[in-house]
């Protein structure tokens, strides 16, 4: 078969498709549909793929970040443990030093 096609071969090829069978043509229309539909699938669960690598991405980072800010509130509640206790601690003493100079006088 010729690939280079003049446009009188071409045209001539056309009405010969013309005058065929309509059940030829909504045959080669119907494959033509499944061709498109078949590459719009794959197109689509190609994007699909794509957005659960992305998703599965930002997730990890979402962990991640929510990793660092839990450990940030774990050492801010200690440190908040260890001022309580210091000022305990403190509030006790000024409670003992305050009930001796009430004592004194």
């Amino acid at each position: 078969m010729n690939t280079n096609m003049n446009p009188t071969e071409f045209l001539n090829a056309v009405d010969h498709a013309a005058g065929m069978n309509d059940r030829w043509l909504f045959l080669a229309a119907f494959c033509l549909l499944l061709l498109l539909c078949g590459l719009v699938i794959y197109w689509l669960v190609r994007q699909l793929q794509a957005v659960i690598a992305d998703h599965k991405e930002l997730r990890n980072e979402h962990h991640a970040a929510l990793a660092e800010i839990i450990a940030a509130q774990n050492e801010t509640a200690m440190k908040l443990a260890v001022c309580l206790d210091r000022n305990t601690s403190a509030l006790q003493e000024c409670s003992f030093q305050l009930r001796r100079f009430q004592e004194r006088s």
